[in-house]
Order: structure tokens, then C-alpha cells, then sequence
């Protein structure tokens, strides 16, 4: 992970230090997510297939939730063994 100090122009723009764009692969046209997290900003590379992953993984955690809200869910011990834990989540 690198990190770099950069600043905003009066128009806006962002400058992505050279050394980070070039770790990062990111090349002129390349386009990002940007999000805000209570003025927290967040850029995010859009490469497709760890987009799709993202949005997967997004819908499995809203699945589980609902699982949860109806009382569909297993409990683990913490002092249960990982094959243990696997095994518990295998009946079904």
C-alpha cells in the first residue's frame, strides 16, 4: 500500500501522485468509484471482475441478514475447531 499527500485545484481535480498511479496500474481513462463516507472520500479502481465479486459479496451479506432478522442462523462456540465450525455449517 503506498501513501502520498496531494491536494485539490481550484477546479476540482485531484492529482494521483505518479508513484502510486504507476503501483496501482491506473493509466489515462481509467475510471473509479467514488464514494463519501461522512466526507471521507474513497476512490475505487473500476476493474470489472472484482467489481461483479464486490456486488456479490454485497448481496450475500444483505442475504444474510434477512436469514438472521428470521431466525435462521447457527451458533459457534469460539472454542469450536475450524473443522468443527465447518461441519456445523455443513448440516443442513
Amino acid at each position: 500500500m503506498g501513501v502520498a499527500i496531494t491536494k485539490i485545484s481550484q477546479n476540482g481535480q485531484v492529482v494521483i501522485p505518479s508513484d502510486i498511479r504507476k503501483n496501482a496500474g491506473i493509466k489515462p481513462s481509467t475510471q473509479f468509484i467514488i464514494f463519501n463516507e461522512d466526507g471521507d472520500i474513497f476512490l475505487k479502481q473500476i476493474k470489472e471482475k472484482k467489481l461483479l465479486e464486490d456486488f456479490k459479496l454485497i448481496r450475500d451479506i444483505e442475504m444474510s441478514e434477512v436469514e438472521i432478522k428470521e431466525g435462521k442462523f447457527i451458533e459457534a462456540d469460539t472454542s469450536m475447531s475450524e473443522e468443527e465450525i465447518i461441519k456445523l455449517l455443513e448440516k443442513d
